[in-house]
């Protein structure tokens, strides 16, 4: 913290701007969510953090923590928050999950009521926020991708994306840093979403008839060959979800592939299906079975909605990798990228503070956001 410049006026001060800082910090990690409750927590701690810091004069004031907040250089902040962050985390051969968020809790303190935008690097394992790289908005996720894997140490690592990261630079850049990727393919793809849900619809069914009758001929006998598929289904809150996860290891398959994307190893689907469950007067359960839903809805859902979005009933995504991934495999890394688990290792705070009868003065910390101070603090 000592790197970052002092952004109060020159005049003799009473408290280090890099304890300050370390503070906030360390008050956050412990989960105290604003500045106050960060402050005293420091100072019910007082002795012990003077083992390690100087703190001549105390713990600082939240009106002085303010100042420096509102003052410092965000950008270098967030850096060397970031390459902190490197030292005690190694982000060598792990699971990567990069991906942008709105920050909606702190709309009311932004002009124009926009949602602040973060680009973050998430280890899926611990669900730790690696790095985080400010967005101006949404559409300038594309260029903020490049500039947040430039800090990282990615070798080894498995770097997951969403959609709007599948750009062959990007991928070029995964590789060029030593590390390997999963990407998400939906229609902002056309072509190649297209060609995903042909040919593995069609493989799909010729799976299913050759589990019946080992003389069927496959369609694309080369493609079956590297052709599986795993199918899981669970109950989740009130509706049954039905996921299949399948896998191709023939990307000559999608035309890309022979064009733009040479490095690209394995092709995937991942197919969900979620039918709400539907009981009757007498509580018996009435939901209607998966082929019953595809062709005739249900009470709840007349007209299942198909597509790639997550308001979909039946949700289907594409996905390549420039690994050798089995079915298997793929369904286990999808969980992990999953919109729903996003969330909640993003948005932990943003409910906490916004719970209780106190959350109209509530200040939320966001220590490597990148962004000022002022935009995601209020008056202490």
């Amino acid at each position: 913290m000592k790197a970052i410049p002092d952004p109060r006026c020159g005049r003799t001060s009473k408290h280090d701007h890099a304890e300050v800082l370390v503070c906030l910090v360390i008050g956050f990690l412990v989960g105290r969510l604003t500045i106050r409750r960060s402050l005293k927590w420091c100072r019910k701690h007082l002795e012990w953090l003077r083992q390690y810091l100087p703190l001549k004069n105390g713990v600082a004031s939240p009106s002085t923590a303010c100042r420096i907040l509102a003052g410092i250089d965000e950008e270098l902040f967030a850096l060397q928050f970031t390459a902190w962050i490197g030292e005690i985390v190694n982000t060598r051969g792990i699971h990567l999950i990069i991906d942008g968020k709105a920050l909606r809790a702190a709309m009311e303190k932004v002009k124009d009521f926009r949602a602040p935008m973060v680009m973050n690097a998430i280890d899926a394992a611990t669900g730790l926020v690696l790095a985080q790289f400010p967005l101006q908005n949404k559409e300038c996720e594309i260029t903020a991708i490049p500039e947040l894997l430039k800090v990282l140490d990615i070798r080894g690592s498995t770097v997951t994306i969403d959609a709007i990261g599948t750009q062959t630079e990007i991928m070029g850049q995964i590789i060029r840093q030593g590390g390997h990727f999963v990407l998400t393919v939906k229609r902002n793809q056309p072509q190649s979403y297209a060609e995903i849900e042909k040919y593995f619809r069609e493989l799909s069914e010729d799976y299913g008839q050759m589990s019946e009758n080992s003389c069927f001929q496959p369609r694309y006998p080369e493609m079956m060959k590297m052709y599986e598929e795993v199918c899981l289904k669970e109950k989740n809150r009130d509706r049954y979800e039905i996921r299949r996860y399948r896998v191709c290891r023939y990307p000559a398959l999608l035309t890309k592939t022979q064009e733009e994307w040479p490095f690209i190893r394995t092709v995937g689907e991942a197919e969900q299906i979620r039918i709400p469950i539907e009981r009757d007067e007498n509580g018996n359960d009435i939901t209607p079975d998966e082929e019953t839903f595809r062709k005739q809805g249900s009470r709840r859902k007349p007209k299942p909605k198909k597509g790639d979005g997550e308001d979909s009933d039946i949700q289907i995504t594409g996905m390549i990798s420039d690994l050798e991934l089995t079915a298997e495999k793929w369904g286990t890394i999808r969980g992990h990228t999953g919109q729903s688990r996003i969330r909640s290792i993003m948005c932990w705070t943003i409910h906490s503070a916004k719970t209780g009868h106190q959350q109209r003065n509530r200040k939320i910390i966001w220590p490597c956001c990148g962004r000022s101070a002022t935009t995601f603090c209020g008056s202490p």
